[in-house]
């Protein structure tokens, strides 16, 4: 029986899984080799009896570790800790003289098992660490400083931040996989739905509007809305912004073509014979707050009413004219639309103008229609 792999660690790459099956291999060769290590110097060893009962609890522990197979940090502590007592109590298992040569231990290498488990978890800061504890207890076995026990030392120590190098190293090279296949998912998904969406809802959408231009009136209003919602569309499936979508499209437009567009059934557009060239996102912004006058002109200006747009070139600066012939509308009615919360005046279209930079005034009265004026600087500032 095993542990399942939510157990194991979502996480871990194929090359963590590949070390923790090294891991495991190496915990039955390493007590294997000790084993066979007690046997060769079992006539040398003051208690050969107590290094069996010793192998005896690390091949327990063994058989233990294979059945689990637990990769968390507490239970490789625990495994350290063993590794630790194992190593001391060569002390008491082997003779004074072999004690002091240092040569080895009554663990032999299987006490560099969790010094490796703990670098595979931790990476080449916890393999440093946990193969200095070891070291420590190795000296103090011996009891001095020589050759024999730094020089086992310095191999553990190489080994344990080694082989955390390399887990982080894996680690990390997992992350980036995982979020590169994630990028791809998305990308994939999105180009999914821009096929689907172009196939249906653009190619409808560009259809009202070629259609709505043609017939003219309300339906070409419709038509420029549907314009409109397919750039936005567009923008969507495209991962890009508006801007970044208006930017590669085309730099500058005429101002009369985009009041045309936008106006089309609504109103008469009285321009200049040179086009009006601004930004694009400038445009759009006066397009709108226009839009939102004729929309006041048909709620408020009664059945019947005209409206007109002007445009004039001041050449610093763009003046917008509507005008239109209906009923009027006194400066204190408009004032108390605005408290009222009624916005279409004072946000829609004062607001939009001086985000521009710009200013906008309505003069009218009572039976005698109203105008709306709008000066624009070219450069928003």
């Amino acid at each position: 029986m095993g542990a399942s792999q939510g157990e194991l660690g979502e996480r871990d790459s194929l090359v963590l899984n590949a070390m923790w099956g090294a891991v495991r291999v190496f915990r039955w060769l390493a007590l294997g080799y000790a084993a066979w290590g007690a046997w060769v110097r079992r006539e040398d060893m003051a208690s050969p009896e107590g290094a069996a009962f010793i192998l005896s609890l690390l091949l327990v522990w063994t058989v233990f570790m294979q059945v689990w197979n637990r990769r968390d940090l507490l239970i490789h502590v625990v495994e350290l800790v063993i590794a630790c007592v194992a190593v001391y109590a060569t002390r008491w298992v082997d003779t004074p003289a072999a004690v002091n040569e240092g040569v080895t231990t009554v663990p032999g290498v299987w006490q560099s098992v969790p010094v490796v488990a703990i670098a595979v978890i931790l990476g080449w800061q916890g393999g440093l660490l946990a193969s200095l504890v070891v070291s420590l207890v190795m000296i103090a076995t011996v009891g001095r400083l020589d050759a024999e026990p730094v020089s086992n030392a310095g191999l553990l120590i190489l080994v344990g931040t080694c082989v955390g190098y390399a887990a982080d190293v894996a680690r990390k090279e997992q992350d980036e996989l995982s979020r590169a296949l994630a990028r791809e998912a998305t990308l994939a998904a999105r180009d999914r739905l821009a096929r689907t969406v172009h196939d249906g809802v653009l190619q409808a959408l560009a259809f009202i509007n070629r259609r709505g231009l043609e017939l003219g009136g309300e339906a070409a209003r419709l038509g420029v809305m549907a314009s409109e919602q397919e750039r936005r569309l567009r923008a969507l499936v495209s991962g890009v912004s508006l801007d970044q979508l208006q930017s590669t499209v085309g730099g500058p437009v005429d101002l009369c073509a985009a009041l045309t567009a936008t106006t089309t059934g609504s109103a008469t557009i009285v321009a200049p014979a040179d086009p009006v060239m601004l930004d694009r996102g400038l445009a759009d912004e006066l397009s709108a707050a226009v839009d939102a006058a004729l929309d006041n002109v048909r709620r408020h200006a009664g059945d019947g009413a005209q409206a007109w747009v002007l445009v004039d070139d001041l050449g610093a600066e763009v003046l917008l004219t509507v005008r239109d012939n209906g009923v009027g509308v006194s400066q204190e009615r408009m004032d108390e639309a605005s408290a009222r919360g009624r916005l279409g005046v004072s946000s829609s279209i004062r607001g939009r103008i001086e985000d521009l930079g710009g200013k906008a005034r309505y003069l009218g009265v009572p039976g005698g229609g109203t105008t709306l004026e709008m000066w624009v600087p070219k450069r928003v500032m």
